[in-house]
Formats: C-alpha cells, structure tokens, sequence
C-alpha cells in the first residue's frame, strides 16, 4: 500500500536526503534539525515517524571517544523507498545540467517568437504537456513561465516587479519566493483573472504544485529562481 505523506513529512525527507546526498553518510538528526530550523528533539520525532512508514533507516553509531565504551548515537539515512516516494512526487525530472540547459533554451526561445503575438498561444504551449500526475522541474519551470506571462498579459507590471523583488530578497528563500508566485496566480485564478487552462491547472493542482516545490533541493531551487528572473526581464 502507497504511503501518504504530508507536506511536512516530504519537506523532512527531501531535507534528509539533501544531507545525506552532501555527505554521502547517515545524518544525525541535530544536523537535520539545524537545516529545518527546528529543535533536535522535533527532528528526532519526526524521523522516529517516517521510520515506522518506512521512508528512512536509522542507524546505531558508537562514539569515537577512547574512554569507555561510548554511548550510541542515532543517525538517519532515506531509504530506497524513500527516493522513489520523493522522485514519483516530483515527477520525471532532469539529470544534468545540460537538460536543465535544454528547457531553459526552449522557454526563452519560445517568448521570443511570440514576443509580437498572442500569448494565449504561448500558454497553450506551456501547459500542452503537464501530465496528470507528478510535477517534474520542467513542469514547474512551464507553470511559473505561464504564471508571469499571464501577469504581463493582464498588464499588472506591479506584480513582475514584485516578483523581481522577491527572487532578490537574501531574507527570502527561493522556496518561498516561488510558492508565493504560486499564490499570486491562485488569487488570480478565483478571481477568474488567468487564462482559463492556467487557472484551472491552478485551482485544481496548486497544492501538488506547492509540494512539488518544497521536494526540490537547492541547487533546483535556483536554476528555477534564475529562469523566472529572465522571463521577468523579459
């Protein structure tokens, strides 16, 4: 039986297996409590948590200290099923850099040729292939594109700018910035401002959206940051 987790749950399993991908070891939960910005004994809960759902490993370690022998310490890894879990929410996704390269390209090129035209036509485009299930990175990358093409179609330059502001705020994160770029568009969506398909997609899947978002690990974050930048620019 398929394991649902909460948003919660995803963002501490995509937390733990970002750590756990940089040091290539189990991470000890006061490590991923400083990450998450909360206190050990909560980290050490919520692991315990999706331990029971199978979702992570943990692991006895003994200290290095010569004296004594030294009281065990838990550490955590994600599981194999955990990475499946995180990759069917996330949908298909890149790689490497070079595809990432490949959908930036095409998003780009894509307003380019219909800088003169009906963007409705470029939304079209953007939306033709999200798939009913799972959000990959190139998904959220055409999503967040329509969302500021639609803002400029409306004329609400306020708004770009606003978005601007946001990806350049250090005290914001990136996370942040795109999910309230998500919220924009939900609060134009029932308001029956958006381009229909866009505010359909929206009302119906915004929370898959959002949880799409907070599986992403940093260095995704900030290639999907620097691309709503260009498009904004442009």
């Amino acid at each position: 039986m398929s394991v649902k987790l909460t948003r919660r749950q995803q963002e501490v399993l995509s937390k733990l297996l970002d750590l756990y991908h940089e040091g290539g070891e189990p991470i000890h939960y006061a490590t991923l409590a400083m990450r998450l910005k909360v206190s050990p004994v909560s980290a050490y809960e919520m692991l315990r948590l999706l331990e029971a759902h199978g979702m992570v490993e943990a692991e006895h370690q003994r200290s290095e200290q010569p004296a004594g022998p030294g009281r065990p310490t838990v550490a955590f890894r994600p599981s194999l099923a955990a990475i499946r879990k995180l990759r069917t929410l996330a949908g298909s996704d890149i790689r490497s850099r070079e595809e990432w390269q490949q959908v930036k390209d095409r998003i780009l090129e894509q307003i380019q040729n219909y800088q003169d035209q009906k963007l409705e036509r470029l939304l079209d485009e953007l939306l033709e292939h999200i798939p009913d299930e799972g959000i990959s990175l190139p998904n959220l990358a055409n999503i967040t594109t329509a969302i500021l093409l639609n803002l400029n179609l409306m004329n609400d330059r306020e708004e770009i700018a606003n978005v601007l502001k946001a990806f350049s705020n250090q005290e914001l994160s990136v996370a942040a910035s795109l999910s309230a770029l998500i919220g924009v568009g939900f609060s134009q969506a029932i308001s029956k401002r958006l381009y229909y398909r866009l505010g359909s997609l929206l009302l119906s899947r915004a929370g898959q959206i959002l949880t799409a978002i907070s599986t992403l690990n940093t260095d995704k974050l900030n290639r999907l940051a620097d691309l709503m930048r260009e498009v904004a620019r442009l």
